[in-house]
């Protein structure tokens, strides 16, 4: 049996239903997933029906973020309370981040057919994936396809104004929430931190322990086997958990190995602690 602990659902970003995702993942052996969409946990009670009709274990999860020294880093927090008031919170402050309002207004000092009313209002077939503020460039003819947006309406439209995120969570901050609602924050695809500083990675990492992380990503499509074993060596020596996942976005990202299951990790290789009981 595989474990697929990084996926994603048509309730963010993904092509595939929760539903669809408990499929694939009967037919590749993956007895054991959890869905963690951005700053949304809306597909679960779907994903767990689905999974309990599959034999499949599932755990409640989700994709945030934590600042540290300015920079942004993606941050998997699993099996808390979903009733805790700080951890609902957390999430609505992220979901309203996610909607890249702020993208959008650039835009519409360009665009006079654009403003943050209709965008509110747009809808978009969630099947397809991907960002509602691509979608909403291309349906607007700011760009011919979403394709095209997805490379350049970004880069030209994410410099700050007085919509832009102000309030980001600190990473201190951000894993006391995760704890105090009982669950476990996890550093997620580590390889841009090693990438920006690989002799000084190891003392980054402990860093972050210190502010409050409690495992971190070690098995993922883009991790080479080397890192991997740097990353599931230093949880060894650190009391952290060890996860892993493939970050599936269904149809939306067809990269070789970001498929559920295409990571061969089990159970055994894990250290879930507090994640599975």
């Amino acid at each position: 049996m595989k474990a697929d602990l990084h996926i994603h659902s048509t309730f963010s970003d993904s092509t595939r239903s929760p539903e669809e995702i408990a499929a694939v993942a009967k037919v590749k052996n993956v007895g054991l997933i959890s869905v963690c969409d951005h700053a949304t946990i809306e597909a679960y009670d779907r994903l767990s029906d689905a999974c309990g009709k599959n034999n499949i274990k599932c755990i409640l999860g989700v994709e945030l973020s934590g600042t540290w020294r300015d920079e942004s880093l993606h941050m998997l927090a699993y099996n808390f309370d979903r009733d805790n008031d700080e951890m609902k919170s957390l999430i609505r402050r992220h979901q309203s981040e996610m909607e890249c309002e702020y993208i959008v207004y650039n835009m519409s000092l360009e665009y006079p057919r654009i403003s943050l009313e209709d965008y509110k209002n747009f809808e978009y077939p969630r099947e397809k994936g991907g960002w509602k503020y691509i979608h909403y460039a291309a349906a607007k003819g700011v760009v011919d396809s979403y394709e095209e947006g997805n490379m350049t309406i970004f880069n030209k439209y994410s410099s700050p104004n007085h919509l832009s995120p102000t309030d980001e969570f600190g990473m201190r901050e951000f894993c006391s929430v995760v704890r105090r609602a009982g669950g476990v924050p996890v550093l997620a695809h580590p390889k841009c931190l090693y990438d920006q500083n690989p002799y000084g990675f190891e003392s980054i990492l402990t860093e972050l322990i210190k502010l409050g992380i409690a495992g971190i990503e070690c098995y993922y499509p883009s991790h080479s086997k080397e890192f991997m074993k740097i990353c599931v060596d230093f949880c060894k020596r650190n009391d952290l958990r060890i996860t892993g996942g493939s970050d599936c976005h269904g149809d939306y990202d067809r990269s070789a190995g970001f498929s559920i299951g295409d990571l061969d990790i089990s159970p055994d290789m894990l250290d879930l602690r507090g994640i599975v009981y």
